[in-house]
């Protein structure tokens, strides 16, 4: 069940040509080389931009004037799926259609071992004010967290600390728990259906490439454990579509919006779902605004 989207959340508008939902002056993140991000927020000539929402047509959704591969109408991996409706997309702002689960840009570490709102785009609290460090987690025991290869293991004197709050903001709730996976925290730290512990899905190898897929969920190496922030957590309720879980259970019933998506919103990626409307995604079941 996801926190309400506050009304008049603070300096997000929704724009025609795009969204802003990086840093402050909208630049990629620190250290990205950002080179294989479509920064043209034109859509393609052959990309049907048709603003009738409910005909089937794929809508370029750009994140931060950045058309990215989960955005673009293009089925980058050539599974079949397209954007929202590829599993592995898990938002707007994500810049890697899969195998891997990792963004490859948005809310990647700002800093060795430090975490902001992973489902946004940009480095570093500046535009969410989520803030988390991995140093916090009793699972941390001895990993490293490449590129930055600072070792980041279990600190215990600083939780509850600037770094690891016991509590989120209202700003860091509002901005990015409805951009937030069912089953997720805001940290990239998540549940998968018949997993029985939570895995870290930005986990990167030695080259820089992220090594979490739905394959290698239960694979420590390629998929750590990690223990999830309750403060900023969105949990995937009984009837709701999660990660690893692509079909309601047995007695949910698929026209009862209110069960799959309780905060009132729009029901989807069902068979027999209207799509979302422009400037919107379906993020585990439910259509999403993308961040302005």
């Amino acid at each position: 069940m996801r926190h309400a989207l506050a009304a008049g959340l603070i300096g997000l508008v929704l724009l025609p040509v795009g969204c802003s939902c990086g840093d402050d002056d909208g630049a990629a993140p620190d250290g990205d080389a950002d080179t294989d991000v479509d920064t043209d927020s034109d859509t393609d000539s052959d990309v049907d931009a048709d603003t009738d929402t409910d005909d089937g047509a794929c809508h370029v959704t750009p994140c931060s004037g950045h058309t990215l591969q989960c955005g673009d109408c293009v089925d980058n991996d050539g599974e079949g799926g397209i954007d929202s409706d590829d599993r592995e997309c898990l938002g707007p702002c994500d810049n890697t259609e899969g195998p891997e689960l990792n963004a490859d840009v948005g809310g990647e570490t700002g800093g060795p071992c430090k975490a902001d709102c992973y489902f946004d785009f940009g480095n570093g609290p500046g535009n969410d004010d989520c803030h988390w460090d991995h140093r916090c987690d009793p699972l941390s025991v001895a990993p490293d967290y490449p590129p930055e290869g600072e070792d980041c293991a279990f600190e215990p004197g600083m939780v509850g600390g600037t770094d690891c709050p016991d509590a989120q903001s209202d700003l860091c709730l509002d901005f990015c728990m409805p951009l937030t996976p069912n089953g997720c925290d805001c940290f990239g730290c998540c549940n998968f259906e018949g997993v029985d512990h939570s895995v870290w899905i930005q986990h990167l190898g030695s080259d820089g490439e992220g090594t979490c897929t739905f394959d290698g969920v239960n694979d420590p190496v390629l998929c750590p454990p990690c223990t999830q922030v309750e403060a900023c957590f969105n949990p995937c309720d009984e009837c709701e579509l999660c990660l690893g879980r692509e079909e309601l259970p047995p007695g949910c019933d698929p026209d009862e919006g209110s069960a799959r998506c309780p905060d009132g919103g729009q029901p989807c990626g069902l068979e027999g779902d209207a799509d979302c409307p422009m400037y919107s995604f379906c993020i585990t079941g439910c259509c999403q605004e993308a961040p302005g």
